[in-house]
């Protein structure tokens, strides 16, 4: 039995129905002006859709997603955020445009029953061909100028920052020194038992910070969110950047580049306090550390085991005036160790250092006798986080 088919159902695909004879067929695709889900036509639905997928990014900046950072540096990132979006969404709506145009047209012209053959093929015009290449170079052009203007800001190095900070990664730990203050403050790595302790340093309020990045094994990445950029701290090489931020709070953050075993737990916080609260937090640090000497010389022995990036003890002690027998106990395995006596946290000036001791391993040395005093020591692959105080004295 044959069909007749009006002109609005011409290119449109007939699925028989052999439920019952005689049945008219049934179209497989919607006539022009079907209506969608919730009864809006499917051609308006797509338009609403492609506007909420322009209207996002814009929206999601309102809705506080894009972070306005936590310094003017890092207000520059999101300012050139913004500005990169907005060169990139005329691109988008070009090509999504030309991409609907065609869709649209070619629709229409099945539905009309038009010819499906190849269309004529028309040479582009050398003006056509300018265009192509000229549009997409001058946003290039655009994108690098902004960008660069950006990074020179973001790495530029004010002369006499307010504080200087020497940030140590290492396997799977951050530490913290504080030039001026002299003192340091050490995360503790991760174990097969413990989540370790992330690193916690305080800065004050709107003064200017200056951070040296260091690695003593493998590449770490520095990374607080709230920055909206990240350094890498790389085995041998200082990197240098310097911060002024301007909201107090707490921040969080996180080793970014995969450096081992315990990578995701290479954590770190950033206290942003005001001056007052910053001075006390140093007070505090230093009294801590300062309690850590409490230790009585019993002798010209001294003995000390490293396991998990850190020291067994924070004192020891041994006799003035008499050469010092050192045993290092290495239980990390693979991993390097030392053992260095310091006259003070400041590593101004370095009194002894033994070779470093790969684990498993154990080496005795023997260092030179020290008047009485007291003195800092750490292993110096690892700084802060395996340090501690010296006490030279009589014996008790």
């Amino acid at each position: 039995m044959s069909h007749r088919i009006s002109p609005e159902d011409r290119g449109r695909e007939l699925v028989p129905d052999s439920s019952r004879p005689g049945d008219k067929p049934v179209h497989a695709s919607p006539r022009p002006g079907d209506r969608g889900r919730g009864g809006v036509p499917r051609g308006p639905r797509r338009a609403l859709q492609l506007a909420l997928l322009l209207v996002l990014p814009l929206a999601a900046s309102g809705c506080g997603l894009v972070k306005t950072g936590l310094d003017p540096k890092a207000q520059e990132v999101h300012d050139l955020w913004f500005i990169i979006l907005w060169l990139a969404i005329p691109v988008f709506v070009f090509v999504w445009g030309m991409l609907a145009i065609v869709i649209i047209r070619q629709r229409k012209w099945r539905r009309a029953g038009g010819d499906e053959s190849e269309p004529v093929q028309t040479r582009g015009s050398n003006g056509a061909l300018v265009t192509f290449f000229a549009g997409p170079l001058a946003i290039v052009v655009l994108l690098l100028s902004f960008g660069e203007v950006t990074v020179n800001r973001v790495d530029a190095i004010a002369p006499n920052p307010a504080e200087r900070l020497i940030v140590t990664g290492s396997q799977w730990q951050w530490s913290a020194r504080y030039v001026k203050e002299g003192v340091a403050v050490s995360g503790q790595t991760a174990t097969e038992k413990t989540n370790g302790k992330p690193l916690v340093m305080a800065v004050p309020l709107g003064r200017n910070v200056q951070v040296t990045l260091m690695s003593t094994d493998v590449m770490h990445g520095f990374w607080i969110p709230d920055m909206l950029y990240m350094r890498n701290a790389l085995p041998g090489h200082a990197n240098v950047f310097q911060f002024t931020p301007t909201r107090a709070g707490i921040y969080p953050g996180q080793c970014t580049q995969f450096c081992g075993l315990w990578h995701s737990k290479m954590k770190l916080v950033l206290e942003v306090l005001t001056p007052a609260r910053f001075q006390a937090w140093v007070n505090q640090q230093k009294q801590a550390q300062g309690g850590a000497g409490s230790c009585t010389p019993t002798g010209s022995s001294i003995t000390l085991t490293a396991q998990h990036i850190s020291w067994n003890t924070k004192c020891i002690a041994a006799v003035a005036g008499q050469p010092i027998r050192v045993t290092v106990i290495n239980k990390d395995a693979g991993i390097a160790h030392n053992f260095a006596i310091w006259v003070s946290s400041a590593l101004t000036k370095r009194l002894y250092q033994t070779p470093n001791v790969t684990g498993p391993a154990t080496k005795t040395f023997i260092a030179p006798a020290l008047p009485a005093g007291k003195y800092y020591f750490q292993c110096d692959v690892h700084g802060p986080a395996m340090s501690g105080t010296l006490i030279i004295g009589n014996k008790g």
